[in-house]
C-alpha cells in the first residue's frame, strides 16, 4: 500500500463516518538546514528557498505559486514547564508564550496521533478573545515520509507574568479541573531559552478550492545581529476551512506539493528536530 493511500485513509476516511471532530486547519511542515540561512542575507536566502519551492510545486501540480515573501512577524517565543519533571510535556501538552510588540499571547496545546484523543482534551479558555482549533500537523522524518499529529490548542491574550501553574489555570479552567495540579507549582522557562522568531509569509499555493499560505520560520537564540545564524529553520504551508469541508482534489494536491518540497534536498534536513522538540532538548538537564 502506498503512503499516498495510507495518508488519504488516515486523514479522510473517518470524516465519511463522523463529521466530528472537525480538523479546521491543516499544516504541512518541513525542517530545513538552518546553516543555509544567515541574518545578514536573510531575505535573499528566503527568496532563494521560495524560488525553489515555486519551481518544484508548480511542476508537480501544474498550478500556480504566487506572491513575494514578506517579513510579517518578529516576536519572542518561550515555552514553560515544571523543571525536572516536565509534567506538561509528559502529559502531551505544551504551554507557550509569544510576545509581539509588547503584547503577550499564551497557547495551551495538546498533541496526539489520534485526532479523537486530541479533541477530547478540553483546552477551552475563559479569557476574552481566546481562539481554539483542532489542527493536523503533517510532517516527515528520516523514518517516515508522512507523519501526522493532531494538535488541539487555544491561544489567549495574556497580561500575567508566567511563573506558576496558576498562570495556566487562570486562562484554562477546564485544564485545572481535569488535572488538578497545584496552583503554586513553579513553571520555568524550558531550556532557559528565549527564541527570537522571524516569519516570512504572503506566498500562496493554488490548491483549487483553497489556497495554502507558505511560511518560512527562522528561530534565533538571541536578538539577531549581522553575524547571526538561526538555530532552527522551517518551511510550511497551511490551508483552513471552518467547516473542515476539504475536497479530494485539494488534499491530493496538498500531498503532491508536500512531496515535491521534500525533494528539495539542498534545503530539507530530515534529521532536524521539530521546533518544540528542539526547545526541550536545548538543555538536556532541564527534564529528568
Amino acid at each position: 500500500m502506498t503512503y499516498r493511500l495510507l495518508f488519504v485513509l488516515a486523514c479522510c476516511a473517518t470524516s465519511m463516518v463522523n463529521a466530528n471532530p472537525d480538523v479546521t486547519s491543516r499544516e504541512y511542515k518541513l525542517m530545513l538546514d538552518a546553516s543555509q540561512f544567515s541574518y545578514n542575507s536573510e531575505y535573499s536566502d528566503v527568496q532563494d528557498l521560495i524560488d525553489d519551492v515555486e519551481t518544484a510545486v508548480e511542476s508537480a501540480l501544474s498550478r500556480s505559486v504566487t506572491g513575494t515573501p514578506q517579513l510579517t512577524k518578529q516576536r519572542t517565543v518561550m515555552f514553560f514547564d515544571v523543571q525536572g519533571s516536565c509534567d506538561l510535556n509528559a502529559a502531551g501538552y505544551s504551554f507557550r508564550e509569544r510576545v509581539d510588540n509588547n503584547q503577550s499571547e499564551v497557547t495551551l496545546k495538546f498533541r496526539s496521533q489520534d485526532r479523537y484523543i486530541s479533541d477530547f482534551e478540553d483546552v477551552s479558555s475563559s479569557t476574552n478573545g481566546a481562539e481554539t482549533k483542532l489542527e493536523a500537523d503533517i510532517g516527515k522524518s528520516s523514518e517516515a515520509p508522512i507523519k501526522i499529529v493532531y494538535g488541539h490548542s487555544t491561544k489567549a491574550p495574556n497580561t500575567r507574568t508566567i511563573n506558576k501553574v496558576d498562570d495556566i489555570h487562570a486562562h484554562f479552567p477546564e485544564f485545572e479541573n481535569d488535572y488538578g495540579w497545584n496552583d503554586n507549582t513553579s513553571l520555568s522557562l524550558v531550556g532557559n531559552l528565549t527564541v527570537h522568531e522571524r516569519v516570512y509569509k504572503d506566498v500562496f499555493i493554488d490548491l483549487g478550492q483553497h489556497d495554502a499560505e507558505v511560511s518560512v520560520t527562522l528561530w534565533y537564540n538571541a536578538a539577531p545581529t549581522q553575524s547571526s545564524s538561526p538555530i532552527i529553520a522551517e518551511v510550511s504551508f497551511k490551508y483552513e476551512d471552518s467547516s473542515a469541508d476539504y475536497t479530494r482534489k485539494v488534499v491530493n494536491r496538498a500531498l503532491d506539493a508536500f512531496s515535491a518540497m521534500q525533494g528539495l534536498t539542498s534545503w530539507v534536513d530530515n534529521n532536524a528536530l521539530t521546533k518544540t522538540r528542539f526547545v526541550y532538548q536545548y538543555d538536556n538537564s532541564f527534564c529528568n
